[in-house]
């Protein structure tokens, strides 16, 4: 089984990879017995490039455009012997289209279109993680732990397959578009977990009811231990215990029901209302 995901050229999407999933189940519970070419960084599979061709009978595309490309003429000319057949295709190309036994595509001209192979009903998933990153603070010098903290995150986020997306607090975009408040605290709202080396990713997540996994990354503790003590938050982790194994167990403990969410208003609201005054005060003094 071939498709865009066996290229290391290409950088292939989510979608040709679950249309591949899907295609492998059917073959699997029809006892068809099959290899899947996946490109070299995917690290997994065979490599169409390496293989015996001769070991073949038939080739089987799955999923992305059918068009003419030296990447897929050179994966026909060393298969030519074998009975091609392309499930779940947009056909660009009908030359090239042709050159398979059947096709039976998504979209094609003079085709009604078919629902993509990568659709799924609704289910169960991972838990959806909403990151948001501190960077480099230079004011704890040393201390700052802030790259190797993201750096371990990310990885175990990608290790255990969560759903995830970063969560940006400046109030520019990269792209320098504005961003708003009730931006980032109604995307956090949508996530089963807050993974957090911000002060304010802490503050808004728990804000919008979400647990949080809180970790400070300046060794010793800084802003965002004490935020996390003067909330009463029990889900925060030290910048030199930052591991796979400690997120998971915090992560766990997030996804407890019994897990109080959020802070104790009553003490939030009598710490603003101390400072409002004081700072009233003051001013009026």
């Amino acid at each position: 089984m071939v498709g865009w995901f066996s290229f290391t050229e290409v950088i292939a999407t989510v979608g040709d990879e679950r249309a591949a999933e899907v295609v492998t189940g059917w073959l699997a519970r029809a006892g068809i017995a099959h290899d899947v070419a996946w490109a070299r960084y995917l690290d997994r599979g065979v490599d169409h490039a390496r293989v015996d061709p001769a070991g073949y009978t038939h080739l089987v595309w799955v999923c992305g455009p059918l068009l003419g490309d030296p990447l897929v003429e050179g994966l026909l000319r060393r298969f030519a012997h074998t009975r091609r057949l392309a499930v779940g295709v947009s056909v660009v190309d009908p030359a090239t289209a042709a050159r398979f036994g059947a096709v039976w595509p998504r979209d094609a001209p003079g085709c009604p279109p078919r629902p993509d192979l990568a659709i799924d009903p609704p289910g169960d998933g991972p838990a959806v993680v909403a990151t948001v990153f501190a960077p480099v603070q230079p004011e704890y010098g040393d201390r700052g732990r802030h790259a190797q903290v993201q750096a371990v995150v990310e990885r175990w986020v990608a290790d255990r397959g969560l759903g995830s997306f970063d969560v940006g607090t400046d109030l520019l975009t990269p792209s320098g578009q504005r961003r708003r408040v009730g931006q980032v605290q109604a995307v956090l709202g949508r996530a089963d977990v807050v993974v957090s080396s911000r002060l304010h990713g802490l503050v808004l997540g728990l804000g919008r009811g979400r647990p949080v996994i809180a970790v400070d990354p300046v060794v010793g503790g800084a802003k965002v231990s004490a935020q996390a003590a003067a909330l009463g938050w029990p889900v925060l982790l030290a910048a030199d215990e930052v591991d796979a194994a400690a997120l998971d167990a915090a992560l766990d403990r997030c996804l407890l029901p019994a897990e109080p969410v959020l802070p104790a208003w009553a003490e939030v609201a009598r710490s603003a209302a101390d400072q409002r005054a004081r700072l009233v005060a003051a001013l009026a003094g």
